[in-house]
């Protein structure tokens, strides 16, 4: 994973036909590093440094004709470091030149059509882990990168890295380089709508060298939701994707692979399952003419669209009615996407992969609850809350027990970040341009503060809208309204984070609602950060400079107690954060830095806030 992995070519001859054979043979078991071809397939185990223990079964009776399954295996990992199991199709040595016994390597959209009929189950204990289409190609000599996703000039080797991803932990490794993750375009394949991503492996082990820079290339999908661990890949869809929007591959292509991946930032504490039944690639013949059809409503549950004829996937030029229908208390208010106007019904006609919304607009406020099991049933927290806790979160430590409609949560150990721990649910759609209302119970065993967030669950874990409440011992109602202002997001998050001090916190009746508008007119939670105050209703003023780290704020406390310090980039993005008790009179200084890697240059923004107080901000140029 992250190009750290080395690799041994495939020597052995085998050809490939249109659909790669099978046969019937006995089962291997692996359980070290290497590479094999078995059963018309070319098969890999790579554990890094060969740690802990690892089995690979090389699956013999995979059918054959309409029966076939593929290259299919299962696989089993304890106490690895990173460990990656694939089985695909080799097309070229490690330096792009012709594998004995194979026909003579070519780019990859010359094979015509590419693609993976799949299917898996698996497990792992890590958050960095992959499920989906891997392989590396070749630039073309004339093609290889000379600059960074920085736009630094540096020499780059080679040879690709990519992934296809379906399915991964939350952390996305798409915006994880060495660099930076460049978005290059967006696009629907398959009838999911993923990120065309670039980064850079600065200094990194590839298959033609060590300690080399190379690019990796990623599609991901836009929304945790359209996850996946069965169905089709269309991989030549993908590199034809990538060509349009500049990513070459236009020199040899290596190898298409199924792969799994399981990586943990602790050495030897990696643990998983996995279990292939089915991984069919298809090479050759021409690139499917048929083109595929999603229908998404904004916002969810808004209404819905009935389609003639019915289906997700058309021939070319096929004619396709779509009437919108909206859900009571709604109307509709028109076409995104791949369509634009109010015309309804709507007749396209299919000659692209497309995905067509209609959009609804609320004529009086809504009551359908957001937030599933929010009056919390039964004796224990539902598969929809999750209390994360532990390790990967500051070593923090809690527990949730539930009685008659209320979730009590007793921290125990809290961690340095307010999110440590925190009780959490995803899933939430949360639409653009639509305002909401969140409205909860909460009480404490002791005076305590709260946060509340409504977020992208995932890096960059953009916060849409949030608030801090100071908690007693007696229940209170807390409201929160606000406006999305970002893009829409099917899979957003409710958090409620508790690592400011240990204690419990019991909430109850958690509901998250549209509405037709803020009260007052203007969004509270984070949209109210961004006011801007007079100079004569706020003192003093803070400044903020570049420092070697980050950006460096400077203000005198005009008032005792705490406060929050935030460095917003112009996305909106809290890119950084702090919260501090202040004396009045007294002069504060922090530096404000990414979690990790270098500030990028460009225009940020810093805001002060209090409890209940209008936010003073600053803005700053980083170069």
């Amino acid at each position: 994973m992250l190009g750290l992995k080395r690799f041994i070519p495939v020597l052995a001859a085998a050809a490939f036909a249109a659909v790669l054979p099978t046969a019937a043979f006995a089962d291997e078991t692996k359980t070290s590093n290497g590479t094999w071809t078995y059963n018309g397939y070319d098969y890999e185990l790579w554990s890094e440094n060969n740690a802990g223990t690892t089995s690979m079964v090389l699956n013999g009776d995979n059918g054959t004709g309409a029966n076939a399954k593929g290259g299919t295996f299962s696989a089993t990992w304890k106490s690895t470091i990173n460990i990656l199991f694939r089985a695909g199709r080799k097309f070229s040595t490690t330096s792009g030149g012709t594998i004995s016994g194979r026909e003579p390597p070519k780019p990859a959209l010359d094979y015509g059509n590419i693609s993976i009929d799949f299917a898996a189950t698996w497990s792992s204990t890590d958050n960095v882990k992959m499920l989906g289409v891997y392989g590396w190609a070749f630039y073309a000599q004339a093609s290889i990168p000379t600059k960074d996703e920085n736009g630094t000039s540096k020499s780059f080797d080679k040879a690709i890295e990519y992934y296809i991803i379906q399915d991964r932990g939350s952390y996305n490794a798409a915006l994880g380089g060495d660099t930076k993750s460049t978005l290059k375009g967006e696009g629907t394949i398959d009838g999911i709508q993923y990120e065309y991503r670039v980064c850079d492996r600065i200094g990194r082990n590839s298959i033609s060298g060590n300690s080399v820079n190379f690019k990796q290339y990623f599609s991901v999908p836009k929304n945790t939701s359209s996850h996946r661990t069965s169905g089709t890949i269309s991989v030549s869809k993908h590199f034809a994707e990538w060509k349009r929007v500049g990513m070459l591959m236009d020199g040899p292509l290596y190898e298409v692979a199924l792969k799994v991946e399981s990586y943990t930032g602790n050495n030897g504490n990696a643990n998983g399952s996995a279990t292939i039944t089915k991984n069919l690639l298809t090479v050759g013949g021409a690139v499917t003419n048929g083109f595929t059809l999603t229908t998404t409503v904004s916002p969810s549950g808004s209404g819905t669209i009935t389609q003639s004829p019915t289906g997700s996937s058309f021939n070319k030029d096929t004619k396709v009615t779509l009437t919108p229908v909206a859900k009571s208390g709604y109307k509709f208010d028109g076409w995104s996407g791949d369509a634009s106007g109010t015309t309804s019904p709507l007749q396209i006609t299919m000659d692209k992969d497309m995905v067509i919304t209609a959009k609804f607009v609320l004529t009086a406020d809504d009551t359908t609850n957001l937030v599933k099991d929010g009056k919390f049933p039964g004796s224990s927290l539902t598969a929809n809350w999750e209390l994360k806790q532990g390790q990967y979160y500051g070593n923090s430590e809690a527990s949730a027990s539930v009685s008659g409609g209320k979730a009590t949560i007793n921290v125990t150990k809290k961690g340095s970040n307010p999110w440590e721990p925190q009780l959490v649910q995803t899933g939430i759609p949360i639409d653009s341009g639509v305002s909401y209302r969140l409205t909860f119970d909460a009480q404490a065993s002791v005076a305590r503060e709260l946060q509340v967030l409504l977020q992208r669950p995932d890096s960059p874990y953009t916060t849409y809208a949030d608030k801090i409440i100071d908690l007693t011992t007696a229940s209170q109602t807390v409201t929160l309204e606000f406006k999305m202002t970002y893009a829409s997001n099917a899979n957003g998050q409710l958090a409620f984070n508790m690592g400011q001090s240990t204690g419990s916190v019991t909430l109850s009746n958690v509901k998250l609602v549209r509405i037709t508008s803020v009260s007052g007119g203007s969004p509270t939670g984070i949209a109210s950060d961004r006011r801007v105050t007079s100079a004569a209703s706020v003192r003093p003023a803070i400044r903020a400079v570049q420092s070697p780290s980050g950006v460096k704020v400077s203000f005198k406390a005009s008032e005792s107690g705490a406060a929050t310090l935030r460095l917003y980039s112009m996305k909106g993005d809290v890119v950084s954060s702090a919260r501090l008790q202040t004396v009045s009179g007294n002069s504060y200084s922090r530096v404000l830095r990414p979690i990790a890697g270098k500030l990028p240059g460009g225009l940020y923004m810093v805001g002060l806030q209090r409890r209940g107080g209008a936010m003073e901000r600053v803005s700053v140029i980083v170069r």
